[in-house]
């Protein structure tokens, strides 16, 4: 990777087929960032999360719009972003013993940090994924 601050952008299809792709470009900017197996899963697991829900509620006027997925190092870990077009909603939280609507806690639980921009233009998630991030 050039740089320890370099960030490379993948843009995808909103198709659950892209997923597998996704992790891959993922996990390979981790692995050259340095980072250790678990936190490579860990950051597969988020971005998968993060992709999926943008397929799901991301979408704009226009739903072929690419989703953006972008990472690589910064001065505090590996950081991934995500965007798509769509406009963000708060929603409730999941019920007891269904199976969706977990997506931002899992993210949550995963990262050291991560923080969700809303705008007219889009949504953009930031997850900062880190070696010393224990479970």
């Amino acid at each position: 990777m050039a740089g320890k601050h370099a960030h490379e952008t993948l843009q995808i299809r909103p198709d659950p087929a892209e997923l597998a792709r996704t992790r891959e470009f993922v996990r390979g900017r981790a692995a050259a960032c340095g980072l250790d197996e678990e936190a490579r899963f860990r950051a597969a697991l988020v971005v998968t999360e993060a992709v999926t829900n943008a397929m799901r509620h991301g979408r704009g006027s226009d739903a072929a719009e690419p989703i953006e997925v972008r990472c690589g190092c910064n001065g505090e870990g590996f950081l991934i972003e995500v965007g798509d077009c769509g406009r963000f909603r708060r929603r409730n939280r999941a019920p007891r013993g269904a199976t969706h609507g977990r997506g931002l806690g899992l993210i949550e639980r995963l990262t050291r940090r991560f923080d969700l921009e809303a705008s007219t233009e889009g949504t953009r998630l930031r997850m900062l994924v880190g070696d010393q991030n224990r479970i």
